[in-house]
């Protein structure tokens, strides 16, 4: 389905089919909204972002930065620091706890993933650990994370072992614990959200099967702006029948250990 189709689809259910009463670029805004909203309710753009590979590697850490600072800034972007993490590197930094989705991952789903614009949750990491190995770390609510385990984080580094995500949404950050004492690879299982279309050209990232529901939530916006609410609720309503879902941009559900029950 191209930006066209969005549009022809909106237009109909208008009743404007010439684009007389609401102006084309506005519309492709509430098209582009209404695709993100679907992405963040439903989960439906999943990728895997890999180190090295879509298929997996080994622990080849790559262009890794000892003493680093974090993650995702630009180089000397902190004048204290010893040295920045280089863009476009998906790697385990030594000493760095914290991974954010801007600036670090983001750059690196839109490298990997046509039509992803950013990270809105993690589901599941896994880093190597120092060869072939690259288990599924165990999650813990930042919570207890931040309780039990940050707590001993002084000189306490390792192979990460424990993993949480701070903040919902696009400014979440993955934080890993203990920190990494050596560079490596690590992968993780992310939900995402889709690039905005501006031509017919532009690569749709949502499912074929979620498009069809774009055209609701994009009529629903422009019928408010033209105060008509009523017509707007009806939309909105037809929006999230056919959406079925919750939220998932505050948080898609995390399995606390793959190998055995922790607790």
């Amino acid at each position: 389905m191209s930006l066209q189709d969005y549009i022809q689809d909106c237009s109909s259910l208008l009743f404007d089919y010439g684009l007389n009463f609401v102006p084309r670029n506005q519309l492709i805004r509430w098209i582009n909204e209404s695709r993100r909203q679907v992405a963040f309710r439903t989960g439906c753009i999943r990728r895997h972002l890999t180190g090295q590979s879509a298929y997996g590697a080994g622990a080849q850490p790559g262009s890794f930065i000892p003493g680093a600072a974090q993650p995702g800034q630009l180089p000397n972007a902190q004048p204290n620091a010893q040295n920045s993490a280089p863009q476009g590197n998906f790697q385990l930094i030594v000493g760095a706890e914290r991974y954010p989705f801007q600036g670090f991952a983001n750059p690196i789903l839109r490298a990997q993933h046509a039509g992803c614009e950013g990270i809105v949750d993690v589901g599941m990491v896994s880093v190597s650990w120092g060869g072939s190995p690259m288990p599924a770390l165990a999650w813990l609510p930042w919570e207890d994370l931040q309780a039990y385990a940050r707590a001993y984080q002084n000189l306490v580094t390792s192979y990460p072992y424990y993993w949480s995500v701070l903040n919902d949404g696009a400014n979440g950050e993955v934080w890993l614990f203990p920190v990494p004492s050596q560079p490596g690879d690590q992968e993780w299982d992310v939900f995402c959200y889709p690039k905005a279309l501006n031509t017919n050209d532009d690569f749709d990232a949502l499912p074929e099967e979620r498009r069809n529901t774009v055209k609701f939530g994009a009529t629903s916006l422009a019928l408010m702006s033209k105060r008509q609410y009523a017509d707007a609720e009806y939309m909105q309503q037809k929006f999230a029948e056919r959406l079925g879902i919750s939220t998932v941009a505050a948080d898609a559900g995390k399995t606390p250990s793959f190998y055995f029950d922790p607790f």
